[in-house]
Parts: structure tokens; sequence; C-alpha cells
């Protein structure tokens, strides 16, 4: 079982929770996601790895291939329950956010939102992994 934990004053206009409270359910972990293919070659060829432009792409992208990775876990992605993001724009963080809420809907992970110098190619401006609990 898994169910936010909510502090006394706590707002609820934020695109996360403070903190989930977990009890039994298989956890999985969910590699960093980026807005390139999840399954790329190796060594890598740029040909492949070429992220969309905009922040708002990339964040889209990265979100859909978390949810690939959940549900080929066996999950949704109202069983993630801790999100942390990589950002290379923080500038740009209100965007990340925007598509944040509209992915996930009512369903606000715990979250941290940490600003990175680097990722894993010069395109990529952010990534994101995250923690589900199935319990199912």
């Amino acid at each position: 079982m898994k169910e936010p934990v909510w502090p006394k004053g706590y707002v609820d206009d934020m695109p996360f929770v403070p903190a989930y409270r977990v009890t039994g359910g298989t956890v999985v972990f969910l590699s960093g996601a980026t807005a390139n293919p999840i399954y790329h070659k190796h060594p890598h060829d740029p040909e492949e790895l070429r992220p969309p432009k905009t922040m708002r792409e990339q964040v889209r992208k990265c979100l859909e291939n978390l949810k690939i990775e959940v549900e080929a876990a066996g999950g949704t992605i109202e069983d993630i329950v801790k999100v942390t993001i990589f950002n290379r724009r923080m500038d740009l963080q209100d965007e990340v956010n925007e598509e944040y809420v509209k992915f996930f809907g009512r369903h606000r992970p715990a979250r941290s939102h940490i600003g990175v110098s680097e990722l894993v190619t010069p395109d990529v401006l952010i990534e994101i992994e995250a923690v589900a609990v199935i319990d199912r």
C-alpha cells in the first residue's frame, strides 16, 4: 500500500507531495530516462541520439520513457512514488513543472529537482529517474 503524507498546513498547489508512506508491494527502481530512445546502441551512435530541441518536448519524452519502464515492470504511472529530476536549465523549471503535471495529473509523486551542468550528451537538457511501488 502507498499513500501520500501531508504535513499540517500543506497547500496542494505544488507538482509533488512531500512524502509517501509505503507498506508492502514490490519496489522498482527506474533508471534515469532522457529524451533519447531507451534502447539504443552502445557505443553511442550520434545519429540515433538526437533529442527534441525544446525543454517541453524533452520532458514529455522523458516521462513517456519512464512510463515504458514502469509498465514493463507490471505497473502504471500511479505506482511511481518518488521522482528525481536532473535539469541543465533550471531557468526553465516552470516548463518542466507544467509538462510534469500534465503527465501525472492528480497523482503527485514525492520529488527532487536538481540543477546539473552536464548530462549524457550535449543536447540532453533533462533526465528523470523514479522509484515505483507495485502492490497488486
